[in-house]
This record gives C-alpha cells, structure tokens and sequence, in this order.
C-alpha cells in the first residue's frame, strides 16, 4: 500500500506541473550550448549539412552558439571549437537519413565587429541586426535574408528567395530559383536568378542584375546599369552613368540618364526619358519613346521594324536628324498613310518611289552629333522638349 500511494503522489506531482514547464522540458531535448570569449574582427565559421542558421549581433567580446532541434543519436556529431579568434561549428548526422532528422536551428550571436562564413545544404540563412564584417554564405534549399550589414556581402541559394534590407559596402547575391529584394546597397551590386522576380530599390555605385524568367524594377543607380532579362518587362529609375537595358520578351521604361543608354527588346516597347547624352535603342515588335538631351560625346540610334517612334529634344539642340520610314508592301495606299512629323523645319524632305521610303533630314541649330530613327510601316515624330 505504501509503494502504491508513493506511484499516486509522483503522477499527481507529475500532471500539476504547468503545461508551459512540461513544454519547456521537451523543447530542451536536442539542445547544445556553448560561448565563445573573442576579439572584434574574428571570424565565425559554420558548416552544416542541414538545418537553419540565424547571426545576431551580441557580446563585444563573446560568440555564443545555440543548437537546437537535434536528434540525440546526432549530438555527438556536433562540434563546436575555437582556434585563436575563429569559432568553428560543424555539423554533420549520421548517414543513411540525408542528415536529416528533425529540425536543426543554430542561433548565434557575434560580436558587432565579426566576419561571417556560413554552408548549410538544407536551411534558411539569415543576418540581422548591425553587423560589421565580411559576409558569406551558400544554401541549396532556403532562404536568404540579411539586414543592416556593413562590409562585403557574397550569398547564394539553389533554391529559395533573398531579401536584403540595407547593405553599407558591396553585395554580390543569387539565386537559381527565387526572387530578390533588395532595397538599399551603398556600393555595388551584383544579383542573379534563373526563375524570379529583381527589385532594387538604390545602389550607389555601379549594378549588374540579371534573370533569366522574370521582371526587373530597379529605383535609382549612382553608376552604371547593365540589366537583363530573358522573360519580363525592366524598369529603372535614375541612373547616373551608362545604362545597358535588356529584356527578350517584355517593355522597357528608363526615367532617366546620364551617359550611353543602350536598350533593347525582341518583344515590347521602349520608353526613355530625360537621356543625357546618347541612346541606341532597339526593338523588332513595338514603339520608341526618347527625351534626348545631347552632349556632342556620341550619336544616337532609334529603331523598330514595327512601331511609332517619338523622339524630344531640347529647341537648342546641337544635332543632325536623319529620319526613315520603309514602307513594307502597297508603296501607293501606304506611303499616304504614314508619313514624318516634327516642330522643326525640315533640310529636306521626299518620298522615293524608287526606294519606296519616306525621308527627312533635320539640321538644328547648325547642326551637330547625328540622332538616326527608323522604323517600317509606322509614323515618326520628332518634337521639341517641353522644360
């Protein structure tokens, strides 16, 4: 009776522990600890084969590493070391089950002056808070996403987003099956994707950014733009420096320019405003839009083979016109049709009946850099550029 009564007040006991304890208890399984004492301008190496990895700023002088969700038959494959001022944390389970066996998470804090080296095959990788240091990173099956980082960022991910709040320094990102996001880079920027969306709200210096499937939107560049895309639409805010602007199947829009603008598109429209400087703009399926101001560094070529052209310039321009429009089939009926408009008086002006093209030349203000427009079976205007 005594050993019966003694089963009863341990179950009891048991049951009255707050559901919230019990939990906690659970939650501790798996669980491994450790701290680190460090200098500024260390380095954290992690290297897992699955699981997410979360960087924290913390201690001035301490890492501390946090391991949770791990089987207990893999604990004693986590090691977690130091050799001088680089912590190292590895990770690697048990063949057999692709490493993977519930839900590895390793929380670290750093001190804010740290560099990072981060692998993980099977998780998410994520910086926030203000770190300052060289970040690096790769995962073959999560997400990316960073926040308030000063220094050097290179990341990639086989199959998930990246989205990046404010970078002060360089950033090279990509990605094989997400979308990007990115909102502020103060030096330059490098992004990929073969299957997403780009958006990039500032970068400072110079951009590279490319997809392979999706759209472009990008704000405002403080250098040169080189842009593309195999299956969207781009548009670009304000780029001070050359622009480079691609896309196989979709519009393009550029607010504005300082330098050489080169656009072109196998299937959409191109519209280019407050350009100064130069424009080489192309496209096989649609209209072209320009306001040109031009600085006497370069000439400039619009053409389509199926749309309207528009092109404004400034009344005290310095440059040489030379328009065309080719007429495809019925010269007669056509040629009637389409013809050369502008706010300018034309040098000359004929319709060729040899050639069957419709042509004029506009010479302003004695002329200088040649601006050449042609398209086929469609109208030209050429206007002067409201202040």
């Amino acid at each position: 009776m005594k050993k019966l009564m003694m089963i009863l007040f341990t179950m009891v006991a048991f049951l009255a522990i707050p559901a919230g304890a019990q939990k906690r208890n659970v939650e501790e399984k798996g669980v491994s600890e450790k701290t680190f004492t460090v200098e500024k301008d260390g380095k954290l190496e992690v290297s897992v084969r699955s699981g997410d990895i979360r960087i924290t700023p913390g201690s001035k002088s301490e890492v501390y590493v946090r391991a949770e969700g791990i089987d207990d038959e893999d604990l004693d494959r986590l090691r977690m070391t130091q050799s001088g001022n680089t912590v190292r944390v590895e990770f690697r389970p048990r063949g057999g089950r692709d490493g993977w066996n519930g839900n590895p998470r390793f929380e670290i804090s750093i001190p804010t002056d740290f560099n990072v080296d981060m692998k993980t095959s099977g998780g998410d990788l994520e910086v926030t808070g203000g770190v300052n240091g060289k970040i690096t990173g790769s995962t073959s099956g999560g997400d990316i996403k960073l926040n308030n980082v000063t220094g050097t960022v290179d990341m990639s991910t086989s199959g998930g987003d990246v989205r990046v709040g404010e970078i002060k320094g360089n950033a090279d990102l990509s990605t094989s099956g997400g979308d990007i996001e990115l909102r502020k880079v103060d030096g330059e920027a490098n992004v990929r994707t073969s299957g997403g969306d780009i958006k990039v709200e500032s970068v400072g210096k110079k951009l590279e950014a490319k997809t392979s499937g999706g759209d472009i939107e990008i704000g405002d560049v403080g250098g040169e733009a080189n842009v593309s895309t195999a299956g969207g639409n781009v548009r670009v805010g304000r780029v001070s420096g050359d622009a480079r602007l691609r896309t196989a199947g979709g519009d393009i829009i550029l607010r504005g320019a300082s330098g050489r603008v080169n656009a072109s598109t196998a299937g959409g429209d191109i519209e280019l405003e407050n350009i100064t400087g130069s424009i080489e703009a192309k496209t096989a399926g649609g209209e072209i839009k320009a306001e040109l101001v031009p600085t006497g560094k370069g000439q400039s070529e619009l053409k389509t083979a199926g749309g309207n052209i528009r092109l404004a310039v400034p009344e005290n321009a310095k440059a040489t016109i030379e328009a065309i429009i080719r007429i495809d089939g019925r010269w007669g009926s056509r040629s009637q049709r389409y013809d050369i408009r502008s706010d300018f008086t034309a040098e000359s002006y004929k319709k060729d009946d040899d050639y069957e093209e419709i042509r004029a030349t506009y010479v302003l203000n004695g002329g200088g850099e040649k601006i050449y427009l042609e398209t086929v079976n469609s109208n030209i205007e050429i206007r002067k550029l409201k202040k």
